[in-house]
């Protein structure tokens, strides 16, 4: 046979594979594969087990799935009310987020008294710890298809709460508060990622818009409560400090935050979904395995769809950096260069005013996070224009305000949160409802939450810099310009049409792949 002739086969047992791969495990299918060797001998010797799996797995088909709040269809492996703790860990790790980035605005000016220059500290910060997220958001991926997601994610805010303890006690910048920032990240990773892996192993069929969009509505309820609650624990303990400015009311909301996060951590582990249980598999060569799942998470994107979801992530998770970190930012400096606050002293005012502004914007972005889930279920590409649109619509305007605490800009803030939930709802679905093989979604997920990663680096070191030397808006100038770079690429793919299915047939692999294969099939067959 030709050496062409071999590798045409090769591609149709890659399509055999992904077709079976839900029916019964893949060791049975290679075995029973006509292009493998000994295949008849080993179809016969197990036509009993084989006929017997798929007729309990026919019965299984039979059965409905599960659902969560009657609407949601979950796998046969995850119980509503494990899915709900779910929901709720993307909530809890979104409420230490957002409070954990507007509380950056509190630690440089009344802590460490940093008076110039806080724009470009502000962006180098997030910038040197989203690089340390650039290799915990792929390593968190490629992990959890070796281990149990809830294992990372429960880790991943133990992190965030030890490190909220810790982070006001920093005697300098550089390097203390940095060092500390970049563990903090590592956390992070592990909870955005998680997110988005979840998604993809809990739903039954293809309903992730709704999914999508309960992850979003659970975001958008962690922002509002770190927006009206969490940003008022400084405040509410003020009679632990010797005056309502008294800087230590900021170490102790910290360390009551961090704590709760940390008990919810270990808390959570015993309540969220469990993986799947496993399919019998070869384990040699795992490290192989493991780069695999990274390589097809990157040449992924040859699909123009998750290309898409790819783009969406790099400036969506942005929207949700530039907006915690320097609309706070914002508010502080407005308040110190009008005489109102002083550095080195905890500042009412800025904390009012943000807990207002971001406060309502995430309660109108959260009514309209879900209408984005419903509208992926039928048309994600314009449901992703949308977003980009009203992201355009919030972002441009504002970033040309003269008082950021004015009514006025108020409502672009609203339209701006509103686009950043579209932008992370459409996207995650226009990943998620592309057929991607079971044990590659780790590598999906991964490379997904490292495009945010990326553009979290580049956005925010960009716009921190051009915060302090050119106009306060510059950040959210950036991010209408991304906006609007969405919306074309959206409108763009919505010409093309529907994508085809993703399959292992689609990918070029490489030879060396497909005779390790060749060489399992082997290996099946004298066991």
């Amino acid at each position: 046979m030709s050496s062409d002739s071999t590798i045409k086969q090769r591609d149709v047992d890659f399509d055999t594979k992904e077709q079976i791969t839900d029916d019964y495990s893949y060791d049975i299918a290679l075995a029973n594969h006509p292009g493998a060797p000994n295949s008849n001998t080993a179809a016969q010797d197990d036509s009993n087990s084989s006929s017997i799996v798929v007729t309990e797995n026919d019965q299984e088909k039979e059965a409905p799935p599960r659902k969560f709040l009657w609407v949601v269809p979950l796998k046969d492996h995850v119980h509503p009310v494990r899915f709900f703790f779910f929901l709720f860990s993307v909530f809890a790790s979104l409420a230490v987020i957002v409070f954990f980035a507007n509380a950056q605005s509190w630690t440089l000016t009344s802590l460490l008294q940093i008076s110039e220059n806080t724009g470009d500290a502000t962006g180098s910060l997030s910038t040197y710890s989203e690089v340390t997220s650039v290799i915990g958001v792929v390593c968190w991926g490629i992990i959890s298809d070796n281990i149990q997601k809830r294992t990372v994610m429960a880790f991943g805010l133990v992190i965030m709460g030890i490190i909220c303890i810790a982070y006001p006690h920093a005697p300098d910048l550089y390097p203390t508060l940095l060092i500390l920032r970049l563990i903090y990240s590592v956390g992070t990773a592990a909870t955005t990622c998680m997110m988005a892996a979840f998604m993809l192993e809990v739903v039954h069929g293809e309903r992730s818009g709704l999914v999508s969009g309960l992850i979003g509505t659970c975001s958008g309820l962690g922002a509002i409560f770190a927006a009206f609650v969490l940003f008022t624990v400084p405040t509410e303990m003020s009679h632990l400090g010797s005056s309502p400015t008294d800087p230590m009311l900021i170490v102790y909301g910290y360390a009551a935050i961090g704590a709760t996060t940390v008990a919810l951590g270990f808390l959570l582990w015993f309540l969220m979904p469990k993986n799947p249980p496993p399919q019998k598999r070869l384990t040699k060569n795992r490290k192989e395995r493991v780069w695999k799942n990274l390589y097809y998470g990157i040449i992924a994107a040859k699909d123009p769809h998750i290309a898409l979801g790819y783009v969406s992530s790099f400036f969506a998770r942005a929207d949700e950096v530039i907006i915690t970190h320097f609309i706070a930012m914002w508010i502080q400096q407005y308040y110190i260069d009008n005489g109102r606050c002083f550095v080195g002293a905890f500042c009412p005012y800025a904390s009012s005013s943000t807990r207002t502004m971001t406060g309502i914007a995430q309660s109108v972005a959260l009514v309209i996070a879900p209408f984005f889930g419903i509208a992926s279920e039928y048309n994600r590409e314009l449901s992703l224009a949308a977003a980009g649109i009203i992201g355009i619509a919030g972002c441009i305007p504002f970033s040309f305000s003269i008082d950021p605490t004015d009514r006025t800009t108020l409502g672009f803030v609203v339209l701006l949160a509103m686009g950043q939930y579209g932008a992370i709802v459409a996207g995650m679905a226009m990943i998620a409802r592309t057929k991607v093989p079971e044990e590659f979604r780790g590598g999906v997920a991964g490379m997904y939450s490292l495009c945010g990663v990326i553009g979290i680096i580049i956005i925010s070191k960009v716009g921190g810099v051009l915060f302090d030397k050119w106009m306060r808006g510059a950040p959210f100038l950036l991010l209408g310009i991304g906006h609007g770079l969405i919306a074309v690429l959206s409108l763009s793919c919505t010409r093309t049409g529907s994508a085809p299915p993703y399959t292992s047939s689609s990918i070029p692999l490489p030879v060396e792949t497909m005779l390790a294969v060749e060489e399992s099939w082997k290996e099946e067959a004298d066991y």
